[in-house]
């Protein structure tokens, strides 16, 4: 008892004189008074960012209830079906196992950057990261989502200097499972002298919550609106870019959005059910099944079809991460999203022949090999793909009702035509980051 007295006492002691040492310290009275003034006024937070604080002390800048739009929001929450009593109970130890896996063991696989040893290892690199893109104008801010997790924010604004289509369009990034927006793919849209707004998963420093799928949801859900309600974008002139796991929220915000104007994925999967699979003990499967579809269902593709607009996938031709099999292009699992893409915009040109040969392509190690599949099926005319695919006054509809009366030998053609224009292939590894020269906006059908 004695002890414990001793030990409240002490920090009792710490905590005056720490807070004596402060209101001593002129800096710190100064900071104390611009937190002050921001906490009362919105339009005061612009010195906030002069300072290297702890972001939960950061005024709220945007709530998911001032927004001018609104998305039709469906999270992904886990369906509760209906059982007796008798089931419930007795499903009660596993339902508690499987909740503990998925928080303790899937959450940290899936999303490492939001294990505070890691962020605190990055620290430093994050802080200098922060200061350089402040440096250049970038506006920090923290915004309140429907679902209470406050997530961090930075905003480079080109507009001004740059009166162009580039400068008055906003990319959106979206990071990895590892990364944050400080040290991000933030850079490469910046090279090209587009406006950029970038934000940090749930959970990853300082964005509050956990990086499940309903909160990622709400999370770019609220990004979306900041974007378009307090930065002043429209939505057709928004870009979402995406690396990795990060094109789950990319491709959720171009479903739930669909003018918006366009959607780069950077070395994205289809689903992470089948990576999760080969990268856990063959006895595991069903509960890895389990916990995938109860907390950790990121299904790219179901998004992915359900958008519009221009799509752009890029392939890392190493890629070591999203490969079911090392070193092994066929087992990307970009492959997958760019078939599943196809089959489901282009239903009655992918035929089961072309689709051998886009495997064949797909497959192919480096790029001497890809020229070489097309050239044994008589090479590609691109003039003529692109009369073929030309759409009246281009309006485009998916499923598309094009290929109905084509040849098969047209049809493979144009399979492969299509699978160039909507997939570029990037010589490098998972983790390279991406030169602006393959930033480039998503081919479109012409016009008739």
């Amino acid at each position: 008892m004695k002890f414990c007295t001793g030990v409240v006492c002490g920090l009792a002691i710490a905590y005056v004189i720490r807070g004596y040492g402060r209101w001593c310290n002129n800096d710190y009275r100064i900071f104390h008074g611009i937190l002050t003034q921001a906490l009362r006024n919105k339009n005061e937070r612009g010195m906030l960012q002069l300072y290297d604080f702890e972001f939960s002390a950061w005024p709220v800048d945007f709530r998911y209830d001032e927004s001018v739009i609104t998305s039709q929001v469906k999270c992904s929450d886990t369906d509760v079906l209906k059982s007796s009593l008798f089931s419930k109970l007795f499903k009660l130890p596993y339902n508690a196992f499987e909740y503990f896996l998925a928080h303790a063991l899937a959450r940290p696989m899936a999303f490492p950057g939001s294990i505070k040893l890691l962020q605190a290892a990055m620290g430093p690199a994050l802080s200098q990261g922060r200061w350089a893109l402040i440096e250049k104008n970038g506006l920090r801010a923290k915004l309140l989502t429907k679902d209470g997790n406050e997530i961090d924010t930075m905003f480079i604004d080109r507009r001004s200097e740059r009166n162009d289509d580039e400068g008055n369009t906003l990319v959106i990034c979206c990071e990895g499972n590892a990364a944050f927006y400080e040290v991000g793919c933030m850079g490469t849209p910046l090279k090209g002298g587009y406006s950029v707004l970038g934000w940090n998963h749930p959970g990853f420093l300082g964005s509050t919550g956990l990086p499940f799928p309903n909160s990622e949801e709400h999370a770019i859900d609220v990004v979306v609106q900041y974007a378009v309600t307090r930065l002043g974008f429209r939505v057709d002139n928004i870009i979402m870019f995406a690396w990795s796991i990060g094109g789950y929220t990319a491709a959720y915000a171009a479903m739930m959005y669909p003018d918006i104007k366009a959607l780069i994925l950077d070395a994205t999967f289809d689903d992470i059910n089948q990576l999760a699979l080969t990268r856990m003990p063959a006895f595991a499967g069903g509960i890895v099944k389990s916990i995938i579809r109860n907390y950790m269902s990121l299904n790219n593709t179901k998004h992915v079809i359900k958008f519009p607009g221009p799509i752009r996938l890029i392939r890392r031709q190493r890629e070591e991460i999203i490969t079911t099999t090392p070193n092994d292009p066929g087992t990307n699992r970009g492959n997958f999203l760019l078939v599943k893409l196809l089959m489901y915009r282009y239903p009655l040109i992918i035929s089961k022949e072309g689709l051998k040969v886009l495997w064949q392509y797909l497959c192919a190690a480096d790029e001497p090999m890809q020229v070489g599949i097309i050239q044994s099926i008589g090479g590609i005319n691109e003039e003529e793909c692109e009369a073929k695919l030309a759409v009246k006054d281009g309006q485009t509809y998916y499923p598309s009702t094009l290929g109905q009366d084509w040849s098969e030998e047209e049809k493979i053609k144009v399979t492969l035509y299509l699978a160039m224009k909507y997939m570029d292939h990037f010589d490098a590894t998972h983790c390279m980051p991406l030169p602006y020269s393959y930033f480039q906006l998503p081919w479109q059908h012409s016009n008739l």
